[in-house]
């Protein structure tokens, strides 16, 4: 019963991350580019950043310089590699939290 629960809490945890990330990807798109008449806005990304968390920092690290197109591809690649482990972790505990 606890796992059960557990699992749907962690499915609601994976939407509201997914809706997250979806938001704060477009907003560092239209906000960096200056779209739809706004300023540009070198701080609209933090938020994707923020979700991209650790991969961003690991993966920017390893290449050093980069124009704003890898930028994106470096955010898009954390937030998939965190979801990645949240769908995991649900996976895991649905299973019974065996390791073997």
């Amino acid at each position: 019963m606890i796992r059960r629960r557990l699992a749907q809490l962690l499915t609601v945890i994976i939407w509201v991350f997914a809706l997250a990330s979806l938001a704060s990807l477009a907003l560092a798109i239209v906000g960096v580019n200056g779209l739809l008449g706004l300023e540009p806005d070198p701080f609209a990304a933090i938020f994707a950043i923020m979700l991209a968390m650790p991969w961003y920092f690991l993966l920017d690290s390893v290449h050093g310089r980069h124009t704003e197109y890898w930028g994106f591809v470096l955010l898009l690649a954390g937030i998939v590699l965190n979801l990645g482990i949240l769908l995991g972790l649900r996976g895991w505990i649905r299973r019974g939290l065996r390791v073997a």
